[in-house]
């Protein structure tokens, strides 16, 4: 029977995302400067490039804000053969898919609520009449993407941040690296994943970014090599432990003003948003939650179970829990409902929603996956 399979073992950390930490950070420039660096880093986000989303459903005040994180596969950004060696070039590997898939809801009473899509969730693609891995919406651009969302899952899309695999490395390399804990030596031939060193270490751009790519990985234990099995779903723990680490390090060396130049300059340069988020926006938006507690972050996947459609291996939402945690993420950060009339009591209404798999393509074979510690996955330290 299909189980709540992505929740993330990291809950009430702090800010496990990309583009999250990239707004974090850019705040953290403004006490530190005063009114000098808060223009510095207003001009800063103003020279993020910006892509026309007309899908987006408009923010409602007083309502949460949904901001969809977009990790790009997409080889735009090659340009040296080494890069090519790394990551393939843009003549062989075209178009773009989406590697991270996130939605954080930002409640205006300062919560913070994480919902993280697997990229191989079977979907109805939008505007195409047929069904896909829900990365394949990202191919043709955010707007897609972001009215597929909307269409199967019935979440709102208020903003659009992308970063690509280049804004991976360059923003840990800008921040000299940061430190991950193995517990045991893995390996990716795929992704270039390479750690032989166990315990607490510091970790370069490309390892990290190879970390996070990681779908095919090794580990090494009692004297042979085993391989995880697990694909997207220990990938995604693994994304989480990256970025934890990642703000872990920005904190670090938030004395370093240079440093942290540095990181800002990296951020800018390989992140792009919809052009309604204005740079003052994301900077109100840093400056309200960057002293996020503990007792004020949430983080789920939505659950799925292991599918064979068409030939492909793909993922299925797991009903009821799919249904339960989209109603969940819904309701987070909105005020109660009340009704009016004799002897009405408040309550809570729960949100509707259209699930993304009410019924199973003919010739599906799905399987739920085991239940098993991944004691191989590196962790923050």
């Amino acid at each position: 029977m299909p189980r709540d399979l992505h929740r993330s073992s990291y809950r009430g950390r702090r800010w496990p995302r990309r583009t999250l930490i990239g707004l974090a950070i850019l705040v953290v420039l403004v006490p530190l400067l005063g009114i000098a660096g808060y223009f510095y880093v207003d001009s800063a986000l103003g020279g993020i490039p910006r892509t026309a989303v007309p899908s987006l459903t408009p923010l409602q005040a007083g309502q949460p804000m949904d901001l969809l994180i977009v990790g790009s596969d997409s080889r735009s950004f090659v340009k040296t053969a080494g890069q090519a060696r790394a990551f393939g070039s843009r003549s062989t590997q075209t178009g773009q898919r989406s590697d991270v898939l996130i939605i954080a809801r930002f409640s205006p009473n300062g919560d913070v609520e994480m919902l993280s899509i697997p990229r191989d969730t079977w979907v109805p693609i939008a505007g195409t009449g047929g069904s896909n891995k829900i990365n394949a919406a990202f191919n043709n651009g955010p707007n897609q993407l972001v009215r597929t969302i909307q269409t199967d899952f019935g979440i709102p899309i208020n903003h659009v941040m992308m970063a690509n695999f280049a804004g991976f490395e360059g923003m840990v390399n800008a921040l000299g690296g940061l430190y991950l804990d193995f517990k045991y030596p893995v390996r990716d031939q795929y992704s270039g994943l390479n750690i032989r060193q166990t315990g607490c270490q510091l970790v370069n751009g490309s390892q990290s970014l190879a970390v996070v790519r990681s779908r095919h990985l090794f580990y090494f234990e009692k004297g042979s090599w085993h391989y995880d099995g697990m694909s997207d779903w220990s990938r995604i723990q693994r994304q989480q432990a990256f970025f934890h680490a990642l703000l872990d390090r920005v904190h670090s060396v938030i004395p370093n003003l240079f440093r942290l130049n540095s990181f800002l300059n990296a951020t800018v340069a390989d992140v792009q948003s919809d052009s309604s988020f204005a740079s003052s926006q994301m900077l109100s938006l840093g400056l309200k939650y960057h002293s996020l507690s503990v007792s004020k972050l949430r983080s789920e996947v939505l659950p799925t179970s292991a599918a064979v459609i068409d030939g492909q291996d793909a993922l299925v939402a797991a009903k009821p829990y799919s249904t339960r945690t989209i109603a969940r993420f819904l309701a987070f950060g909105k005020a109660p409902a009340t009704t009016s009339g004799s002897g009405a009591g408040p309550h809570v209404t729960q949100p509707a929603h259209k699930s993304s798999t009410s019924s199973l393509p003919p010739g599906v074979v799905t399987d739920s996956p085991q239940s098993l510690p991944e004691p191989w996955n590196p962790t923050p330290c």
